[in-house]
């Protein structure tokens, strides 16, 4: 498990070695832009209706004008004015319809755009990105997924332990559980434990697959009609009860804070309607076990920034990748400490003061030695920052009786920084003002899809009226960069037919299928992004690794749960 870094690293390395010649059944990169005309860059999948939406024009001088309408009827719905080379539309609000919208851009010396098709709906990402999310992690769970392997060894094909799996989908269904229990079941337990079983099961790690067997046989299933987000919750824990349930060694922590977070849920979602009753008995059984000794309720060393890599190194090799693959985000610990002192002050536990203040301690340790001020603190924790603020936000707005006193300026601090770092055309947070737009070397869907968390979950703790609408426009900023808003054109997912039916240009650049963990047959995946080298504007800049992961989804699962909360302006697990 804690290898499972190294293995990555090797593929990076290879891709990197690789990428010039696109030997990774690529398309051609896409041609150049005409720069001879205006060019409108916007999410090709589209905008909740009363969110901000926003587009970029790269080459539009400010005063000129555009509209927004229907494709295929020229007639203006909505018109206004490019200003920094940003269109705004966000007051356009129309009532819901399946007909495509597209932004007309014209004037000046520049020849006429029309911009990519989009849809306008008030429950755009529940209908369109959900599904896709939760299907993800349907299809890519190791051995019984849609490809029988299992590359790093944990429940979901490239997962480590610090993949954050479980507790996000925990946290989508504590988003809206009325959609997670309303799709469509596509899980069938009876069905993948015979299929595992089976004596031509064409799996070829016996450890594995005898760990597989075991999670079948031991452990009590879930109800039949049972939600698969219940279900994927289910086959997260069980890996690990079976994995590690018999082991007295130490596991690592950020497994362990996994069971915390369905413990604080059981009674909220009423999980004994789907999952029995011995499952919780043993997930408490294991967390009450492992919680000290893994380190859980100390400072994680990992946290020092004297431990990561330099701003100057630009070569990451030779393993120092610390902090830009996102290990150990600090204050990670300080929600599943506050969720056990919760469960320990229900039923009288003595260990409730002990995780209380272990939670303190951490989020004080942070505000002393974490600077802001260094991108690495921030944007360079990749698809894991969002461990940080949204922790620091859940303890303020939680148990504000037990918070460090200078919580909340040191939140509003960070917002700060963040708003500073997005003021330019794309509303994208950069790493930095200086050279850096992007993460050094590594690609980074994965943090686009999880800052939504990180600028939401502070906007509901910030006073100044300005800097919150900006961290709302910041949150769908980036994942409008997913989806088409950046200089490339391109939507990050390399096979969009995979779960993003809506979308034009997918990545142009894509690993073959069944390469890696062979992510290319999950729906769902996200792929891609560009990096430094294409900002401010240059879409023919040099491209990054292109491989989908895991833990870049479940950071888009906790996006996407962050911006449910938000719309029903209720903060997690806070009723």
């Amino acid at each position: 498990m804690k290898k499972c870094w190294q293995y990555r690293f090797i593929h990076v390395t290879f891709f990197l070695l690789v990428v010039s010649m696109y030997s990774f059944g690529a398309e051609p990169p896409s041609p150049t832009q005409n720069l001879s005309r205006h060019l409108a860059a916007v999410n090709q999948i589209g905008y909740q209706t009363d969110w901000p939406k926003r587009f970029t024009a790269p080459l539009s001088d400010d005063g000129i004008h555009f509209i927004v309408c229907w494709k295929d009827d020229p007639a203006p719905l909505f018109t206004g004015v490019i200003k920094d080379h940003v269109g705004d539309f966000s007051q356009f609000q129309p009532a819901d319809t399946a007909n495509d919208y597209v932004v007309v851009l014209k004037g000046g010396t520049l020849g006429e755009c029309v911009s990519d098709p989009f849809l306008i709906r008030k429950e755009l990402w529940r209908e369109q990105l959900w599904p896709s999310a939760i299907d993800f992690m349907i299809d890519c769970r190791a051995v019984v997924g849609t490809h029988c392997s299992a590359f790093g060894g944990s429940p979901w094909r490239d997962g480590c332990f610090y993949d954050f799996a479980v507790p996000s989908l925990i946290f989508l269904y504590e988003a809206n559980p009325g959609l997670i229990e309303s799709l469509p079941h596509q899980m069938d337990w009876e069905k993948d434990k015979t299929r595992v079983f089976a004596p031509d099961f064409p799996f070829k790690s016996d450890k594995i697959l005898e760990l597989v067997k075991r999670y079948y046989a031991e452990l009590e299933a879930p109800m039949t009609d049972a939600p698969d987000v219940a279900k994927l919750i289910h086959w997260g824990l069980g890996w690990y009860l079976v994995q590690f349930g018999k082991n007295e060694d130490k596991v690592n922590a950020q497994i362990v804070e996994h069971f915390a977070y369905l413990l604080s849920a059981w009674p909220r979602l009423k999980l004994d309607r789907w999952l029995p009753a011995s499952f919780y008995d043993r997930c408490r059984e294991f967390a009450q076990r492992h919680w000290e000794r893994s380190g859980l309720l100390a400072i994680d060393p990992e946290w020092n920034s004297k431990k990561w890599i330099s701003l100057e190194a630009d070569n990451l090799g030779q393993g120092l990748v610390l902090p830009y693959k996102g290990h150990n985000a600090p204050g990670h610990s300080i929600v599943p400490n506050l969720l056990m002192y919760e469960l320990a002050s229900r039923t009288k536990d003595p260990m409730a003061a002990k995780y209380q203040q272990a939670a303190r301690e951490q989020a004080a340790w942070i505000i002393a030695h974490l600077d802001l001020q260094d991108p690495r603190s921030t944007k360079g924790m990749r698809m894991s920052e969002h461990r940080t603020i949204p922790s620091l936000v859940w303890f303020l707005q939680h148990h504000p009786e037990s918070a460090p006193p200078d919580l909340k300026a040191y939140i509003t601090a960070w917002a700060s920084i963040m708003v500073k770092r997005s003021a330019n055309l794309w509303d994208f947070r950069r790493f930095d003002l200086e050279n850096r737009w992007s993460l050094p070397s590594f690609n980074e869907p994965g943090n686009l899809a999880g800052f939504p968390a990180c600028a939401l979950a502070a906007s509901w703790v910030v006073d100044d009226s300005a800097t919150v609408q900006r961290l709302r426009e910041i949150s769908v900023a980036q994942f409008d960069n997913l989806f088409g808003r950046n200089p490339k054109f391109a939507a990050s997912p390399s096979y969009p037919k995979n779960g993003f039916p809506l979308i034009e240009r997918g990545w142009p650049i894509k690993y073959r299928p069944n390469t890696c963990a062979v992510l290319e047959l999950v729906r769902g995946s996200l792929s891609a992004s560009p990096g430094t080298e294409m900002y401010p504007f240059i879409p023919d800049g040099k491209f990054r690794h292109c491989e989908g992961w895991v833990n870049f989804n479940t950071a888009w699962n906790v996006g996407l749960a962050y911006f449910a909360w938000d719309a029903g302006k209720q903060a997690p697990t806070k009723k």
